[in-house]
Protein backbone atom coordinates (compact mmCIF):
# COMPACT_ATOMS: atom_id res chain seq x y z
CA UNK A 1 0.00 0.00 0.00
CA UNK A 2 1.36 3.46 -0.98
CA UNK A 3 2.03 6.86 1.49
CA UNK A 4 -0.58 8.53 -0.13
CA UNK A 5 -1.65 11.42 2.18
CA UNK A 6 -5.04 12.40 0.50
CA UNK A 7 -6.23 9.12 0.90
CA UNK A 8 -5.44 9.27 4.94
CA UNK A 9 -7.72 10.57 7.63
CA UNK A 10 -6.96 14.44 8.35
CA UNK A 11 -6.12 13.45 11.97
CA UNK A 12 -3.45 11.02 10.39
CA UNK A 13 -1.47 14.13 8.74
CA UNK A 14 -1.69 16.17 12.36
CA UNK A 15 1.85 17.09 13.30
CA UNK A 16 2.79 15.78 16.51
CA UNK A 17 5.68 17.98 17.16
CA UNK A 18 2.77 20.97 17.27
CA UNK A 19 0.22 19.09 18.76
CA UNK A 20 1.34 19.04 22.39
CA UNK A 21 -0.38 21.11 24.34
CA UNK A 22 2.57 23.69 25.34
CA UNK A 23 4.37 23.77 21.81
CA UNK A 24 0.83 24.83 20.54
CA UNK A 25 0.04 27.25 23.33
CA UNK A 26 3.92 28.74 22.49
CA UNK A 27 3.20 28.84 18.48
CA UNK A 28 -0.31 30.20 18.74
CA UNK A 29 1.04 32.82 20.97
CA UNK A 30 4.13 33.75 18.54
CA UNK A 31 1.80 33.35 15.27
CA UNK A 32 0.37 37.00 16.81
CA UNK A 33 3.34 38.92 17.42
CA UNK A 34 6.93 39.92 15.52
CA UNK A 35 8.43 38.64 18.83
CA UNK A 36 8.19 38.14 22.55
CA UNK A 37 10.69 38.36 25.71
CA UNK A 38 11.03 34.55 26.76
CA UNK A 39 10.46 36.13 30.16
CA UNK A 40 7.02 37.78 29.12
CA UNK A 41 6.21 34.55 26.72
CA UNK A 42 6.69 32.25 30.11
CA UNK A 43 3.89 34.47 32.51
CA UNK A 44 1.77 34.88 29.59
CA UNK A 45 1.54 30.88 29.55
CA UNK A 46 2.31 30.56 32.61
CA UNK A 47 4.77 28.01 32.69
CA UNK A 48 7.90 27.31 34.32
CA UNK A 49 11.22 28.43 32.55
CA UNK A 50 12.67 25.29 32.55
CA UNK A 51 9.49 24.05 30.71
CA UNK A 52 9.28 26.70 28.71
CA UNK A 53 12.74 26.18 27.71
CA UNK A 54 12.81 22.69 26.86
CA UNK A 55 9.84 23.20 24.43
CA UNK A 56 11.35 26.32 23.11
CA UNK A 57 14.50 23.89 22.54
CA UNK A 58 12.69 21.05 20.84
CA UNK A 59 10.87 24.05 18.24
CA UNK A 60 14.12 25.22 17.56
CA UNK A 61 15.48 21.91 16.75
CA UNK A 62 13.20 21.51 13.77
CA UNK A 63 13.55 24.70 12.57
CA UNK A 64 10.31 26.10 14.03
CA UNK A 65 11.10 29.06 16.59
CA UNK A 66 14.52 31.35 16.33
CA UNK A 67 15.67 32.59 19.43
CA UNK A 68 18.03 35.74 19.80
CA UNK A 69 20.11 37.27 22.53
CA UNK A 70 19.25 40.99 22.92
CA UNK A 71 20.68 43.78 24.69
CA UNK A 72 18.13 45.70 26.30
CA UNK A 73 19.84 49.09 28.64
CA UNK A 74 22.61 47.11 29.04
CA UNK A 75 20.80 43.32 29.97
CA UNK A 76 20.96 40.64 28.08
CA UNK A 77 17.61 39.51 26.75
CA UNK A 78 16.30 35.91 25.22
CA UNK A 79 13.32 37.05 22.38
CA UNK A 80 11.95 34.22 20.80
CA UNK A 81 10.32 34.49 17.24
CA UNK A 82 8.45 32.68 15.05
CA UNK A 83 10.70 31.64 11.66
CA UNK A 84 9.13 31.51 8.09
CA UNK A 85 9.09 28.17 8.19
CA UNK A 86 7.45 27.83 11.58
CA UNK A 87 4.76 30.29 10.47
CA UNK A 88 3.91 27.95 7.52
CA UNK A 89 3.93 24.44 9.06
CA UNK A 90 1.67 26.34 11.78
CA UNK A 91 -0.68 27.55 9.01
CA UNK A 92 -0.56 24.33 7.58
CA UNK A 93 -1.61 22.25 10.78
CA UNK A 94 -4.12 24.76 11.34
CA UNK A 95 -5.89 23.65 8.33
CA UNK A 96 -5.58 20.22 9.09
CA UNK A 97 -7.03 20.72 11.95
CA UNK A 98 -10.19 22.55 10.08
CA UNK A 99 -10.11 19.81 7.97
CA UNK A 100 -10.89 17.54 11.07
CA UNK A 101 -13.45 19.92 12.44
CA UNK A 102 -15.44 21.24 9.77
CA UNK A 103 -15.41 17.56 8.42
Amino acid sequence: MADDTAARQPREVLANLIHSPNRLAILATLNRVQHVAFADLRESLHLTAPELSRQIAILEKEGMVEVAKLRVKRVAVTHVRLSDTGRERFASYLADLHAIVDG
